[in-house]
């Protein structure tokens, strides 16, 4: 197996993250872990602390998480690829318990679970944030119906399919990952949830403002994702309620609450929620307003960042290019 871990200018959560791969129950034997460095300042140091995983470095120029993440599935020699990212902490059993899911399933696409850090789950925003990310996760372990449920942040796959498949779009910088999955799926291929392949996201993104900001970042960048398949429903969704108002074909409630976050986005206001958030969080934390205001700044900032990745969307024509 061949563990790769894209990473650029985050030295301190990549240490954590390979420290967590040292303890594996897998033999040592018989998995490797490939560092690809997007082009981090200064350049990814890989150190060798311990004969319990082989740890190798590749560096590149700048060229986003897809393409980082091709290289290295070029480069890695197992037969199964496992795609973690630089800020996940891998539980003991992680890569045993995605080897075993091969065994059973074949040329599958495995995902795992992700959790949160316990104890980020004592804050308010903490339980906000994971309710939301588990809201659409499996109940049960096994194949799974939409083909396009996948995570690169824990995922594995064979390395041949992978590269018959053409990889990763490196095109796409958020979303690759429902990319691939709906590829491997059109071609007749599996994919499974398996929750006790499980790792801890050990992010920064802990607090509503940080969270707000990194959600922006995603859906302006899934917008080509979004253009390339304007057909399925989800994406669908996303422009019903992200996208530019139209008073005659939204209905009116849609077009008034697009009105309203489009409003509330304005520095000032936004500045006024925010602070509200603050002050409930110190003196309301269980309030079912509090939950209502993370919602409310979180749609804020995903209509924000898809309406502006849209129009530069909209303005390029979009090639439907794989990595060679």
């Amino acid at each position: 197996m061949s563990v790769v871990i894209p990473t650029r200018n985050r030295e301190d959560a990549l240490r954590r993250s390979l420290r967590s791969l040292e303890e594996q129950t897998l033999s040592p034997a018989m998995y490797e872990v490939l560092v690809v460095d997007d082009g981090s300042d200064p350049p990814v140091r890989v150190e060798q602390r311990t004969a319990r995983a082989h740890v190798r470095a590749i560096r590149l120029p700048h060229g986003e998480r897809s393409a980082a993440r091709n290289r290295g599935a070029r480069e890695a020699k197992g037969r199964v690829l496992l795609f973690i990212d630089d800020d996940m902490l891998a539980h003991r059993t992680l890569l045993e318990t995605h080897a075993a899911a091969h065994a059973e399933w074949g040329d599958a696409l495995v995902v795992g679970a992700i959790t949160l850090p316990a104890e980020s789950l004592r804050t308010p925003f903490g339980r906000f944030r994971s309710a939301l990310e588990t809201s659409g996760i499996p109940p049960t372990r096994g194949p799974v119906t939409r083909p396009n449920f996948a995570t690169a942040a824990n995922m594995s796959m064979p390395r041949e399919r992978f590269l018959a498949l053409g990889g990763f779009d490196t095109h796409l910088v958020s979303s690759e990952d429902q990319d691939l999955a709906l590829r491997h799926s059109a071609a007749g291929g599996t994919i499974v949830y398996v929750p006790e392949a499980a790792a801890v996201h050990d992010d920064s993104a802990m607090s509503l403002r940080a969270y707000c900001l990194r959600a922006e970042w995603g859906a302006e960048h899934m917008a080509p994702f979004c253009h390339r398949y304007p057909d399925w429903p989800d994406n669908q969704a996303r422009h019903a309620v992200n996208g530019p108002i139209s008073w005659r074909r939204d209905p009116l409630g849609r077009a008034l609450k697009k009105a309203g976050k489009q409003f509330l986005g304005h520095r000032p206001t936004l500045a006024l929620l925010l602070a509200l958030v603050d002050r409930l969080e110190t003196h309301a934390p269980a309030s079912w307003i509090l939950v209502k205001l993370y919602d409310l700044a979180l749609g804020i900032h995903l209509q924000r960042g898809f309406r502006k990745g849209w129009t530069t969307a909209s303005r390029e024509a979009m090639p439907v290019e794989t990595a060679p």
